[in-house]
């Protein structure tokens, strides 16, 4: 990505500011190791642009390479994010009732996996409507959020317990939590590793982490990457940076848990266990829990060949 690449970039953020993207390591095995998956992918509706996706050799791990810092990313979603998703700084009604609804479902689903009555952190909240049932069923609940607009909507018109921070500067008690719950939001993360590492102290032993995943393309792959997804999980990777911060996974599943609304979505449910999972983690990749560049290349293959091939009725077995 070469300075004329970043300054389109910027100018089309309306980013005054230069800032210079670095090359990183896989975010969940650290290896060097990384073949370019996609150049170009989606800024936004149909304007495309360089942002380059890599795909690590040794486990798989598909990833934005390379990114910006935190400043750039915390300008970013204060001032383009949402913009950019929805069209407004106001959260829509329509996004609102999903966030209800979602946070119903799950917390439905988790009754048979959680105590009565804990304590619980929403990791990337927005509005932090998905607390409400749990707050109903006498939960210690927070959340956090880098979109003040968002954060402030939840605060003032249904005073929930929710915060405007990165969740990098999330200051939390040691072993505090029943519960955290991570729902499409570790895929806009600045730091993963401190972020899990962060949620990884403040869990209790067999404290339950709900981790969503954005998961298998819906379609033609041509907008599946875009610029605010900086990292993209399946099945294995999921469950790898579980392992490789003391989860347990127990289920890993595409079924909608919390609705329909999010199709093709993957859930990964995990028990923190500490230092007993950790230590499996280089052997869970060294013995074929990871991804190959072309189990990625040949999946995104398929999935444009179905999108061209959609009006042909396909016998899939």
């Amino acid at each position: 990505m070469n300075n004329s690449d970043i300054k389109k970039y910027l100018k089309y953020l309306n980013f005054d500011k230069f800032y210079k993207p670095k090359y990183k390591r896989c975010e969940i095995c650290n290896s060097n190791k990384t073949k370019l998956l996609r150049k170009k992918i989606s800024w936004n509706n149909n304007k495309f642009g360089v942002l380059p996706v890599h795909c690590c050799l040794n486990c798989g791990f598909v990833f934005q390479n390379p990114r910006f810092d935190k400043q750039f990313y915390k300008n970013y979603y204060e001032k383009a994010y949402r913009n950019i998703t929805l069209g407004t700084q106001k959260p829509p009604k329509k996004y609102l009732d999903d966030q209800k609804s979602r946070g119903k479902k799950l917390f439905k689903f988790l009754k048979p996996h959680i105590p009565k009555k804990g304590s619980m952190l929403d990791v990337g909240s927005s509005v932090g409507l998905m607390l409400l049932p749990f707050l109903k069923n006498n939960w210690k609940c927070s959340g956090n959020d880098p979109i003040r607009s968002y954060v402030d909507y939840g605060k003032q018109k249904f005073n929930l317990p929710v915060e405007c921070i990165l969740s990098e500067d999330m200051k939390l008690k040691k072993r505090s939590l029943d519960l955290i719950i991570i729902m499409g939001s570790l895929e806009h993360v600045v730091d993963v590793n401190l972020v899990m590492k962060k949620c990884s102290e403040a869990s209790k032993t067999n404290g339950i982490l709900v981790l969503e995943a954005r998961g298998d393309p819906l379609g033609n792959t041509k907008k599946f990457f875009n610029q605010s997804h900086h990292r993209y999980f399946f099945e294995n990777t999921l469950e790898l940076i579980m392992i490789k911060y003391g989860w347990e996974p127990f289920l890993t599943t595409k079924y909608p848990i919390t609705g329909p609304t999010r199709q093709n979505t993957i859930f990964c449910l995990g028990r923190f266990k500490g230092e007993s999972i950790k230590k499996n983690f280089k052997k869970a990749i060294k013995f074929g829990k990871k991804e190959t560049f072309d189990d990625i290349f040949f999946k995104l293959k398929y999935y444009n060949y179905l999108a061209k091939n959609s009006s042909n009725k396909l016998l899939l077995r």
